[in-house]
């Protein structure tokens, strides 16, 4: 069999998304094994979307990865090492096979079954469980692109904070970190009254539906908005709960760790707002 950079490194983008729906179904294609994906059950606890859809959101945000390093004059390719921060089961980890040698991509996340999911459904990369708010495992300056999908939406401030200094620490000069965080769109989803409070999330959630006038004010106001709606044994309320970041606050607090070269609103398929920043050098 031969790798997914000789057969689908000169694809475009577009059609690098449609080889990654037609892999929810199909395990090799044109002679390359894919990934296999867990059940839709446990696709959707980690993400909120399964199958396809799972792709086109992480194949969006990888075209903020892919797209900007083209700009930039840095394209992904075989001289790439990049990390995915909160690989869950690998819907995003798996983008970057079309350019990046699997020995060059790596994964990490705080809880194990993540990590044993991505190494028993065989998403290429090398994948480390981790200690939220502990430094990363790697040397400084290791990576070229860093990614984290629906990982800031979840942390208090000290944590999100230490975070991307760790991102930074790790990142070379001129790499890029490529994140998401939730921005108003969510509190106004919250305070809807059709808004569809499902799920353990969700419900958690709409506990603070009485007191969003206050926090709509603190986020107009540019704070950081931490609001505890989880408390188990892993993902405990003082490193997981679900946080809304302003760009005025990421402007005024991440800056001297790297530079902010785009924050785009929430919208689909993405729905949380989109953050890059490069490291300086």
């Amino acid at each position: 069999m031969i790798d997914a950079a000789s057969a689908f490194g000169a694809l475009h983008p577009d059609q690098w998304l449609d080889i990654l729906k037609r892999s929810v179904a199909e395990s090799v294609i044109d002679g390359v094994p894919f990934p296999r994906f867990p059940d839709e059950a446990v696709q959707t606890a980690f993400n909120g979307s399964a199958g396809q859809a799972a792709m086109v959101q992480a194949h969006a945000l990888w075209l903020y990865a892919d797209g900007l390093s083209r700009a930039l004059g840095t394209p992904l390719g075989p001289q790439s090492v990049v990390l995915d921060i909160g690989c869950g089961w690998g819907r995003m980890t798996r983008q970057f096979m079309k350019d990046v040698p699997a020995a060059q991509i790596y994964g990490v996340d705080i809880n194990p079954a993540a990590i044993a999911l991505c190494r028993d459904l065989g998403v290429p990369g090398t994948f480390l469980e981790v200690t939220a708010g502990a430094p990363l495992p790697f040397g400084d300056g290791a990576f070229s692109t860093v990614t984290a999908f629906s990982v800031f939406t979840h942390l208090p401030e000290t944590v999100a904070t230490a975070l991307v200094g760790e991102i930074a620490r790790v990142l070379r000069p001129g790499g890029l970190a490529v994140f998401t965080v939730e921005d108003g769109a969510v509190i106004e989803l919250i305070g809807h009254p059709d808004a569809p409070l499902w799920g353990d999330r969700w419900r958690l959630l709409s506990q603070h539906r009485d007191r969003l006038d206050d926090v709509l004010q603190r986020y107009g106001a540019g704070d950081y908005i931490y609001l505890v709606t989880n408390d188990g044994p892993i993902l405990s309320a003082d490193v997981y709960g679900d946080a809304v970041v302003p760009k005025a606050w990421i402007e005024a607090n991440w800056t001297r760790f790297a530079d902010v070269i785009a924050y785009v609103p929430s919208r689909d398929p993405i729905r949380q707002a989109v953050v890059v920043m490069r490291k300086r050098g």
